[in-house]
């Protein structure tokens, strides 16, 4: 049988054990993965159109070989996979495809390697942008996609909650599901999250939560670079009250109004009318004061 080892004799007469081909099998695992993955490359880059079912359903494997980041380990295999996952991520989706596509980002997103998880999010990003009016068509699949941000967003690792962040305002942005009042509400809730008052037990879900609504809310404001919108002021207001907040919170509220600020600086003047006189001095004193600059 395959599974065994075989034996013959040796110089001497004596029987030497001969490697198996499940042994040969094994040694031959990382060869056979990067033929696959020079065939995907491949297939991929030389068409705009789906990749094939079998094709989609190697995305969980892939999301977990490629990398978030170049480091010494950065070999052959995993330079392959992400470029398998960029071009995958830029085909052009059949409707009934999909689905397919979702369930594999869905599976991915409750993986135990963050690796994984973040590279769901850069995955999620392109495939929306480059198949936006067929899944436009799909409200239900909009849904989905909605449900599955906002579950990393909640993710327990930085950079994931970071790359969802990023991933909400480019949603936002262009228009793929609106800001209603269901989002804001959410977003809100979360951010008034309740932190527990010792220090110490700052590693709680408590801060990831609190942590995720004012994500939340960022991307909401830079979402709008250039105008202001009748939600962005009370969104603002909403976003200096996590000033003091302990980090990462306040650290994210920083850079929102650093980014509010740089964005908004051109036109300030027409801007400046959409808010209350509370509410610009507020603004004022937040974008001038020592603890904006710390």
């Amino acid at each position: 049988m395959a599974s065994r080892l075989s034996f013959g004799l040796g110089p001497a007469g004596c029987r030497e054990e001969q490697p198996s081909h499940q042994a040969l099998s094994d040694e031959s695992k990382p060869q056979a993965w990067l033929q696959v993955l020079k065939w995907l490359m491949a297939s991929a880059g030389r068409t705009f159109t789906t990749p094939v079912q079998h094709q989609l359903q190697l995305l969980p494997v892939l999301f977990k070989i490629a990398p978030v980041e170049i480091d010494e380990s950065y070999d052959e295999m995993k330079q392959d996979a992400r470029t398998c996952l960029s071009l995958m991520s830029q085909g052009l989706l059949y409707p009934e495809h999909i689905p397919l596509v979702l369930a594999a980002l869905e599976e991915m997103a409750g993986s135990r390697s963050w690796h994984a998880r973040f590279s769901v999010l850069t995955y999620l990003q392109i495939t929306v942008f480059y198949n936006l009016f067929t899944l436009l068509s799909l409200p239900a699949e909009v849904l989905r996609i909605r449900k599955l941000v906002m579950q990393l967003l909640l993710d327990e690792q930085l950079e994931v909650r970071d790359m969802a962040c990023t991933t909400l305002s480019g949603l936002l942005q262009c228009q793929f599901f609106p800001l209603d009042s269901s989002l804001q509400t959410q977003l809100q809730t979360l951010s008034q999250t309740s932190l527990p008052k010792a220090r110490g037990e700052l590693g709680s879900t408590d801060l990831v939560r609190r942590h995720a609504g004012v994500l939340g809310l960022s991307a909401c404001i830079l979402s709008s670079p250039y105008a202001v919108p009748f939600w962005m002021p009370q969104i603002l207001m909403d976003l200096s009250d996590h000033l003091n907040d302990p980090q990462p919170i306040e650290m994210t509220v920083k850079k929102t109004l650093s980014e509010f600020r740089r964005t908004h600086h051109d036109n300030w003047q027409e801007h400046r009318q959409c808010f209350t006189d509370d509410q610009l001095l507020v603004l004022t004193n937040l974008l001038v004061s020592p603890c904006y600059y710390a």
